[in-house]
């Protein structure tokens, strides 16, 4: 009788321990799900942070390369994951833009995601191959008036694609999209001469820059970037109110615990803060975030509202 009590009582405890166990988060790696080709920037905003968070957090954050179909593959295989916190997605803005691309998709890109906080933000440069004839973006505003220009992009229906439409639209030219399956292809082509310019996140062509490979021709913020400051805004280029900012996030199967997402949103939001994780992203181009999750919700729905409708204007019409 006793020993079945004492095996009873050794029985409880053990189920009071697994039980505190499971609740203690994070207790194992914490993978990170890049959807798109490695040295892409969305891979570029992850590790920046990537050191700092796993030292606040207490375990190592993992970023696995799971990329194809515009970053929906990867995107899928979060969104089937355990809700435990231990596998999230890295992507870009084009996350809230899924339903202006597809028609059908395996996931929901709004309602089988909840969203976790910014990995960082920066401007969209438009650049061309040094050899280009194009010295400003003045210069492809007028030569667009009489001859179809020609821009790459890392994705279709990214956000400097969307960018190129937009631009196209205002200062009502043409100008053919050439969507390529990651920034690193479409900056090879355009270095190339293959088409006349692209349209990227700063980070993925800053490196170029600086060594002479690419000129800069516009940014498209409202100001100016620190790091070029002889390279003008879009806006002074003769478009007034020209204003996009690209941004990466991370975001976690739906069912994952409210207070899971918030350990996440506050080891990223205090990764971001650290002087020297503030440098790197400084000399990356790379503006932090303050975001809550909860106002990171609030932001995408925005994004969301502001740029479908670009994409149907652009006449982008969803796939399969």
């Amino acid at each position: 009788m006793l020993i079945r009590r004492a095996l009873c009582a050794i029985s409880l405890l053990a189920l009071i321990w697994a039980a505190h166990a499971q609740d203690k988060y994070p207790s194992r790696p914490i993978m990170l799900i890049s959807p798109y080709a490695a040295g892409g920037a969305t891979e570029t905003f992850a590790r920046l942070l990537s050191e700092d968070f796993s030292a606040i957090i207490g375990q190592p954050l993992v970023i696995e390369q799971r990329a194809g179909a515009s970053g929906t593959i990867g995107a899928r295989h979060v969104a089937v994951s355990k809700p435990d916190g231990y596998t999230l997605l890295a992507n870009t803005s084009q996350h809230v833009m899924y339903e202006g691309m597809y028609r059908k998709l395996p996931f929901d890109a709004m309602k089988d995601f909840k969203p976790v906080g910014i990995l960082g933000s920066s401007p969209i440069l438009v650049v061309v191959a040094d050899a280009s004839p194009y010295k400003s973006f003045k210069d492809v505003l007028e030569a667009a008036k009489t001859k179809d220009i020609t821009y790459a992009s890392g994705a279709l229906g990214s956000l400097p694609h969307l960018t190129g439409e937009r631009v196209a639209s205002q200062a009502k030219v043409k100008m053919t999209h050439v969507p390529f399956s990651g920034n690193a292809p479409a900056v090879t082509n355009t270095l190339g001469g293959h088409v006349d310019m692209m349209y990227s996140t700063a980070p993925s062509v800053i490196t170029q820059i600086k060594s002479g490979k690419m000129r800069a021709l516009a940014v498209s913020t409202r100001d100016r970037m620190p790091e070029l400051p002889d390279v003008p805004t879009i806006a002074e280029s003769g478009m007034a109110g020209f204003d996009v900012t690209a941004w990466y996030a991370v975001w976690a199967p739906k069912d994952t615990p409210d207070e899971v997402v918030r350990t996440i949103n506050e080891a990223l939001r205090a990764a971001s803060a650290k002087p020297a994780t503030r440098k790197r992203m400084a000399d990356a181009s790379v503006t932090p975030s303050n975001l809550t999750a909860e106002q990171f919700a609030a932001f995408t729905e925005r994004e969301r509202q502001t740029w479908l409708p670009v994409m149907k204007a652009a006449g982008l019409e969803p796939a399969n």
